[in-house]
């Protein structure tokens, strides 16, 4: 009994000496220098660039050349059709996978952008979550590849490193998504009295940059933020119904097989104008035969050393262009197009914005 008593005691005594040094708070790792740092470039220089940022003499960036075509299918507002990528390695680094954007994912129920949004913010306004991306097959090099998709992101697992400084292959991917009908201000549809508008952006897989800070740069997509992708040329191909106007990023390719006789008149006029030309009035919005009334039209479409395209397509558009006079003697072509509402103020307001457009990219 005495035993007992002095094993108890000497275990109290334990639990009495080790409370105090529980009870101790661990010292903070916080560092603000970390998330404000006290100098602007708070980076060493190297090979690739310097402490400010500029390029250094072993500088690389990787590149991704786009072929996409697409059919819009305005019965069930999607979009469907498969998208070949071009990706080279110029980096100093093996690459065993390629990371892919899926931002269409982001507007699925449960995604991050749902999760992480206030029920009372523009996400929820008139929208309706959707499935997403449906992605029907992807192929490197003609050959099915292994991929795992997480949120806005897609891991593609390579059979064969992607070799350094030169490296290439080609992705081919088919998919599909319902076009959600708020986009948050980036992409969408909407109803007019003279036809749906559709407004698409980020609507294809793209390939997300590796570079030398970061590695892959894997962030996923919340709709608050830029998107930062490597440099490429892109074709792309848009079938729509016959009576839409599609308006894209770069060069037309096919306007003979697409736009009207008269149409393509009035293009080639403001190429030689420095005077707002109207390709498409409001009069020709309200007059069916100003357009094909059945079937399909490919709209064909260049956009070379770019990082991004988007386009859009009604036949509601008003269409006006007038010529640009760009530095060393070359010329361009600001196009406008905007849908028609009714019959005041919008040709003058497309009038307005076609000459703000020539000057602020001149």
């Amino acid at each position: 009994m005495k035993y007992a008593s002095t094993h108890l005691c000497l275990v109290l005594m334990g639990i009495a000496i080790s409370l105090p040094a529980a009870a101790q708070q661990q010292p903070s790792v916080y560092d603000q220098h970390t998330l404000w740092p006290p100098l602007f470039y708070p980076h060493y220089g190297n090979e690739f660039r310097s402490a400010t940022g500029k390029p250094g003499p072993e500088y690389w960036q990787n590149r991704a050349d786009y072929k996409i075509a697409v059919a819009l299918d305005t019965s069930n507002n999607s979009l469907k059709g498969r998208a070949k990528i071009c990706y080279k390695n110029n980096s100093p680094d093996d690459l065993h996978f390629l990371w892919l954007q899926l931002d269409q994912n982001s507007y699925k129920r449960h995604s991050r952008n749902a999760a992480t949004t206030s029920i009372t913010s523009s996400w929820f306004a008139d929208r309706a979550p959707s499935e997403g991306y449906v992605i029907s097959s992807v192929k490197v090099n003609g050959k099915k590849a292994d991929y795992v998709v997480n949120d806005t992101r897609m891991q593609v697992r390579l059979a064969k490193a992607l070799p350094a400084r030169g490296g290439s292959l080609e992705l081919a991917i088919q998919f599909q998504f319902t076009i959600p009908k708020s986009g948050d201000g980036r992409m969408g549809r909407l109803v007019t009295k003279n036809g749906t508008v559709y407004h698409i952006a980020q609507w294809y897989p793209r390939v997300c940059v590796y570079d030398d800070m970061r590695g892959w740069d894997t962030l996923p997509y919340l709709e608050a933020g830029e998107f930062y992708l490597d440099y490429g040329d892109i074709e792309y191909r848009i079938t729509a119904p016959a009576d839409m106007i599609v308006a894209g990023s770069g060069i037309l390719q096919n306007p003979r097989a697409v736009l009207t006789k008269t149409e393509r008149k009035h293009l080639a006029k403001a190429w030689k104008s420095d005077q707002t030309v109207a390709i498409r009035s409001t009069n020709d919005v309200k007059a069916p035969a100003s357009r094909p009334q059945s079937g399909v039209l490919t709209w064909k479409f260049k956009c070379k050393q770019t990082r991004d395209v988007a386009w859009a397509a009604s036949k509601a558009f008003i269409w006006n262009a007038a010529r640009m006079n760009l530095p060393a003697g070359k010329k361009g072509l600001a196009l406008i197009c905007v849908f028609a509402e009714d019959d005041t103020g919008v040709l003058h307001t497309v009038d307005q914005d076609c000459h703000i457009g020539r000057y602020g990219i001149g």
